[in-house]
């Protein structure tokens, strides 16, 4: 209604006052000068088109502030890849100093090994002037025994003005040696590897550039910077190596896998081992042990102990040995697998046999046919088991049916005494040939030889990749005692006499992973969660160790 007269229907709108009016009330009462009066339609158009421009003004501010929002986001990631490549930086950095602390360790014993040398041929020297006296003193004393046994007029008429010899004159009176104590190298504070330097940075957030901050590559806020330290700092002896080797050769000195924790004890408990002798990890992380002094087979699964195997002999059987007074046969496993089908295959030194058992126990095949001394043991991606017959010289492969037992087998290829055995995800078989040194034999434990090479063969029957005795220059397999591959087709070799694993890419050359704290590795795996399991015969446990890989391996 009228803001006026309030009776009848406004027409009309005052801009300077802001009311509606009817025309009479117009006409007659508001008539002030300087007051400009329009039909309320227009002026409500006129209202709506200035709201209209306001709400545009906020779409695009809006807008502004979500341009601005994303620039932040790319400004952060652009920030978090800098702090990212800096912390890689570093690292590689602490790889160069710990390359040269390996260095220099290689250094400082070789020139200890030298004063060693030394030391010895002078200790030598002196202890065979030693034996060469002694030997002449005692055969003095038998002459002059001899001697004192002659009859009177015999020793009487013999002359007696011989001259004693000095036996002792050609002995030297002191050794001349070389002493040998360890010259620290100072540091004035502690080693650091680098340290992070802030430079300030502006990013303009309305520029384009923001909105592409995530991929510029405009200077950082946060760089690293190295500490000025020479190699001859770096180093801990003083006799550093005036040309540096490559990264690889010094990265092989390195021990790349760290040790995690160790598992089992000597024992005959669940959990427990006695010079356990194969290892077997499955996709789903189930650990089989080959304990072999506890004739058993053990599997854990990532909770814990789960369950063992044993040879169960038919009753028949029981009756007839136990009447006759004779031992019950027992499972002696030299290797143990596991197929997709959940099959599981030991090698058995009892009766040389392949035995297939499945996860609760129950055996289903037993096979001996052209197996003269069944060894390895592995399981291809199609379900098949391959042996390797050490006597034999050939490599078997098996397809077992959970019901039926052994349905069909052939020989996939012939080697020299092929012994421990591996596949790789596309079916390659990698097994050991010859006969490697044979390793201590401890009192009352087993004696194991290991193989001398390494060849591979295709599920068609083509020989494939070769890794000779010396696979480096001046590196040698003394006794493979165990293999396994990772997820890339690398191969990681045990080897019980020198104490270490080995890595050899699927590109070439090789690497050392664990070169310190194993006994007698007779088995390794790797789970599916990255970790490098090493069955340790003569320790009776399992040793886990991280396998954090670095790529670089010798040529």
């Amino acid at each position: 209604m009228c803001r006026s007269c309030g009776r009848r229907l406004p027409r009309q709108f005052c801009r300077s006052c802001g009311l509606v009016l009817c025309e009479p009330c117009r006409e007659a009462d508001h008539q002030p000068p300087g007051h400009c009066t329009l039909p309320v339609k227009e002026a409500a158009e006129e209202r709506r088109r200035d709201f209209g421009e306001k709400l545009t003004r906020l779409r695009e501010l809006m807008g502004e502030l979500q341009r601005r929002k994303v620039a932040l986001e790319g400004v952060s990631k652009d920030l978090q890849a800098r702090y990212k490549a800096v912390l890689q930086e570093y690292g590689h950095e602490e790889r160069r100093v710990q390359d040269e602390l390996a260095r220099s360790r290689k250094f400082f014993t070789g020139s200890l090994a030298e004063v060693e040398k030394s030391n010895s041929q002078v200790v030598e020297e002196q202890s065979y002037l030693l034996n060469i006296a002694e030997v002449q003193a005692v055969s003095r004393c038998d002459y002059f025994l001899a001697k004192i046994k002659q009859a009177d007029v015999a020793l009487l008429e013999e002359t007696a003005d011989e001259e004693e010899p000095e036996l002792t004159a050609s002995l030297p009176r002191e050794l001349t040696l070389q002493d040998v104590e360890l010259l620290k190298v100072g540091h004035v504070g502690p080693l650091q590897i680098g340290q992070a330097v802030k430079k300030p940075r502006t990013v303009n957030m309305e520029d384009s550039w923001a909105m592409e901050a995530a991929a510029s590559a405009a200077s950082t806020s946060v760089t690293f910077r190295e500490m000025d330290m020479s190699p001859e700092e770096v180093v801990a002896s003083p006799r550093a190596s005036p040309a540096k080797q490559r990264g690889p050769e010094a990265a092989s000195n390195i021990q790349q896998c760290l040790f995690l924790k160790k598992m089992g004890a000597k024992g005959s408990t669940p959990g427990m081992f006695n010079l356990p002798v194969s290892l077997y990890v499955t996709s789903q992380g189930e650990v089989l042990v080959a304990d072999r002094g506890n004739y058993r087979i053990q599997v854990f699964t990532r909770k814990g102990f789960l369950k063992e195997i044993r040879r169960s002999p038919s009753g028949i059987d029981s009756f007839v040995l136990s009447f006759l007074g004779a031992d019950l046969p027992n499972l002696t496993p030299l290797s143990v697998a596991m197929n997709c089908q959940g099959l599981i295959g030991v090698t058995d030194s009892y009766d040389n046999s392949l035995k297939v058992y499945t996860l609760d126990g129950h055996c289903v095949a037993c096979h001996r046919s052209q197996l003269s001394k069944p060894w390895g043991i592995t399981a291809l991606p199609s379900g098949q088991f391959v042996v390797t017959d050490v006597e034999g010289g050939k490599l078997w492969c098996f397809t077992v049916d959970r019901g039926s037992g052994v349905v069909k087998y052939s020989c996939l290829c012939s080697a020299v005494r092929p012994k421990f055995v591996t596949c790789d995800a596309e079916g390659t078989v990698y097994f050991t040939q010859g006969l490697g040194l044979n390793l201590e034999n401890r009192q009352n434990e087993h004696h194991l030889e290991g193989g001398f090479s390494i060849g591979s063969v295709g599920p068609d029957g083509q020989l494939g990749r070769q890794i000779s005795h010396f696979f480096s220059e001046n590196e040698d397999f003394r006794c493979i005692a165990g293999m396994c591959m990772d997820a890339r087709g690398d191969l990681i070799v045990a080897d019980s006499s020198r104490k270490e694993i080995l890595h050899f890419p699927k590109g070439g050359g090789y690497s050392v992973l664990i070169r310190e704290g194993l006994t007698c590795p007779v088995g390794i795996a790797l789970t599916p969660k990255g970790q490098l399991l090493v069955l340790d015969c003569w320790d009776h446990c399992i040793k886990i160790y991280s396998y954090h890989l670095r790529r670089y391996s010798t040529p």
